[in-house]
């Protein structure tokens, strides 16, 4: 990860943080040293997981030479550093900021995959982040930003060395975000509630058909479909399940569940 998240190459021009200091009233550091070497300390102190020191080292940058070629690389480090910090707000504030600053940049890739990191890991809180917890119970909006901004930077720089685990991340969301949409569905099920659960169930597939809980989501339409005692759907849905889970241990049940006559009163 800190590999992937160092993945930087080339130099840019102008980036103004200066606004986002955590101190006041204090002389920034290298005050008349030359942006190269207040860089290449800044970079330092991120090595060394100083980072409360490379904060304010690349804000003397920022200060000191806010239309040098290395002003732009030392704001990608200060997004980093701040999300290294424990501050993921500074950090989203910054990437913000740099996309608006530099919508040319060779690095936005990169800077949308940090946000995707950082909105990856937010809305968790501490102990969610630290204790088993199932994210497919938790409202996903953040999970859904984050999927967002992974995807773009993946199609901004294909071969980024951060695709991979983009990638990897994508896919879990995929996986959670699809779950706690089938959650849903079996909620409304289980209150007979069967048009929203089918509505709902419709979302995982159509909109996560990469994630685990499509089996499921069929399941729900299928069974909603017959009580509803609407078979063309049901055999639709049934074809599908059959098709791509053959060994679904609900199938068979399923399948004589839709043979059933109709019954009619007169």
């Amino acid at each position: 990860m800190k590999k992937i998240l160092w993945a930087i190459s080339g130099l840019g021009a102008l980036l103004l943080f200066s606004g986002c200091s955590t101190t006041t009233n204090k002389p920034l550091p290298y005050q008349g040293e030359s942006p190269e070497y207040i860089y290449a300390k800044g970079h330092e102190q991120v090595k060394n997981r100083d980072y409360y020191k490379a904060i304010d080292t690349f804000r003397s940058l920022n200060s000191q030479y806010p239309f040098q070629k290395y002003t732009e690389m030392g704001n990608l480090e200060l997004i980093y550093t701040y999300y290294e910090d424990g501050q993921p707000e500074m950090a989203l504030g910054l990437a913000r900021q740099f996309l608006r600053a530099y919508p040319t940049s060779t690095h936005l890739g990169y800077v949308y995959y940090m946000m995707g990191v950082m909105n990856y890991d937010n809305g968790r809180g501490f102990l969610q982040r630290r204790l088993p917890y199932d994210m497919a119970q938790h409202d996903p909006a953040a999970y859904r930003q984050a999927f967002s901004d992974l995807k773009r930077a993946v199609l901004i720089e294909p071969k980024g060395a951060f695709v991979e685990d983009a990638r990897r991340r994508m896919i879990h969301i995929n996986n959670v975000v699809g779950e706690y949409e089938c959650n849903i569905a079996q909620f409304y099920f289980d209150h007979e509630a069967y048009v929203a659960a089918i509505n709902r169930a419709k979302i995982v597939v159509e909109s996560y058909p990469q994630s685990t809980s499509i089996e499921n989501a069929l399941v729900v339409m299928i069974r909603s479909y017959d009580i509803l005692k609407l078979p063309v759907l049901a055999e639709k849905s049934m074809e599908v399940l059959k098709t791509n889970y053959p060994n679904n241990v609900y199938l068979k049940s399923l399948e004589d569940a839709a043979k059933r006559p109709t019954v009619v009163f007169k």
